[in-house]
């Protein structure tokens, strides 16, 4: 019984196929296995029957394999060659699966499992070749193959590792400012991702639909987050760019315009509250210079700004001294403390005035003894005329231990007496204001003591 044509040129090819052997130069085994290929796409055209066509179909599987694997050794030293190892891995991938379909039921399940590892294997050398590349190079060839197999979890694969590298592109814009880039990049993600979840929905396989509806959830989060962050960047840079326009190229101020501007940075905050601490806080730093430089409304600015340094707390231990926004918000809160210590001041100055009228001959008497006394002499005259009436309990000192004490202790003597008479620890309820001034009048007195002791 002669050979079928399908069987002879099968044939052919294998002989091709056997010359092509390691050890032959690359650029040789490369021609020769195509030509096995010639041999084998003349045997599919010449089957006459399902086993026929299956084993040609196996054989140009093996074959585009091989060069396949010939192309990718090179890609390294020619990335050109990626475009040729790519033709050949999805011949491979689409003889294999006509093979497995052609030939089940027909070929042993020995024969439809090793084209299967076969596919399996390529996938992942491939899958790896391809992840290898740059980023913006993986990405196209990704988009073009991520629907040629047509084993889901090979897709699955190929269309997470597109969307993790739209992630990774958004997230990289994100931290140069580029929010276009970074929105561009999310909305390129969409449709992979979606593609993702049809998937799971048609699926039946359990751990495949687990392992992959974790991915979408957790993508969507992440997403969610990032365009969020992004259009927080987007209101933002619009309101800088009005502010400038309003400020600077506008000769008198137009306030609806500048609440226009607030409009937009507080919608960048409900942007990124919850999603991006420092995004927050740099907005509200904005919206709270506004109120202070522009509106002059100092209440409201303390308000947004007093929200900006809790929003710093809670990024600690990281550092933020050299950040704008924080040394902004700081800079103006610490003016609006000194202001506040200043008019307090200037209240108790106001206020202490009828009390110091009242407490002249005592203070002319202190100024007299603390010119011309000596420290310990000070301290007795003191503690004996005017005791600290509000610390009664804990004071206890003896008034001859004092007057005989040496120079060395009297440091410490000045700096206990200081904190009997130390005006916060008095209650102006019990013991009334006037005892407060007293009080505060000597301790400032004792204090000039001690820092000229300090030098001794």
């Amino acid at each position: 019984m002669s050979s079928s044509i399908s069987s002879v040129a099968r044939q052919n090819g294998n002989k091709y196929f056997r010359s092509a052997a390691a050890g032959v130069a690359p650029v040789l085994r490369i021609e020769r296995y195509q030509k096995a290929l010639n041999c084998y796409h003349k045997a599919l055209d010449g089957a006459v029957n399902e086993e026929e066509r299956s084993s040609a179909y196996k054989n140009l599987a093996v074959t585009t394999h091989y060069i396949t694997n010939l192309f990718s050794d090179q890609v390294e030293i020619h990335q050109a060659i990626i475009h040729q190892a790519l033709f050949y891995f999805k011949e491979c991938l689409t003889y294999g699966n006509l093979a497995i379909s052609t030939g089940r039921g027909i070929m042993s399940e020995d024969w439809i499992g090793t084209i299967v590892e076969r596919l399996e294997t390529i996938f992942s050398d491939m899958f790896d070749l391809i992840v290898s590349l740059k980023l913006h190079q993986r990405i196209k060839i990704l988009r073009r193959f991520s629907s040629v197999p047509e084993s889901k979890l090979h897709r699955a694969k190929m269309l997470k590792q597109l969307v993790k590298d739209y992630f990774h592109i958004s997230v990289v814009s994100l931290g140069e400012n580029n929010y276009k880039e970074s929105l561009r990049a999310l909305t390129e993600l969409y449709t992979p991702l979606t593609k993702l979840e049809e998937f799971v929905f048609a699926s039946s396989d359990g751990e495949f639909i687990l392992q992959v509806q974790d991915f979408i959830s957790t993508m969507k989060e992440d997403v969610f987050k990032n365009r969020c962050i992004s259009e927080c960047l987007q209101k933002r840079m619009i309101a800088d760019q009005l502010l400038e326009t309003y400020i600077y190229d506008v000769e008198d101020l137009d306030v609806n315009a500048i609440w226009q501007v607030i409009d937009y940075y507080t919608e960048s905050v409900v942007l990124t509250r919850e999603n991006d601490v420092e995004q927050e806080a740099i907005s509200l730093t904005k919206i709270g210079i506004l109120y202070h430089k522009v509106l002059l409304q100092k209440s409201k600015a303390k308000e947004v700004l007093m929200r900006v340094l809790q929003l710093a707390q809670s990024l600690q231990p990281r550092n933020l001294s050299q950040e704008q926004w924080f040394k902004d918000a700081s800079s103006i809160l610490s003016e609006y403390q000194r202001d506040q210590k200043r008019k307090e001041e200037q209240e108790w100055e106001k206020s202490r005035k009828k009390y110091l009228d009242n407490l002249e001959p005592n203070l002319n008497i202190l100024k007299e003894n603390m010119n011309k006394l000596s420290c310990q002499n000070i301290l007795v005259w003191l503690y004996t005329e005017h005791p600290p009436e509000h610390c009664a309990r804990k004071f206890d000192v003896d008034i001859e231990q004092i007057s005989k004490a040496p120079g060395d202790a009297l440091k410490k003597l000045l700096a206990k007496a200081i904190v009997y008479y130390h005006p916060d620890k008095i209650d102006t309820k019990a013991h009334g204001m006037e005892y407060k001034v007293w009080c505060e009048e000597i301790t400032k007195n004792l204090t000039g003591k001690y820092e000229m002791m300090k030098g001794v």
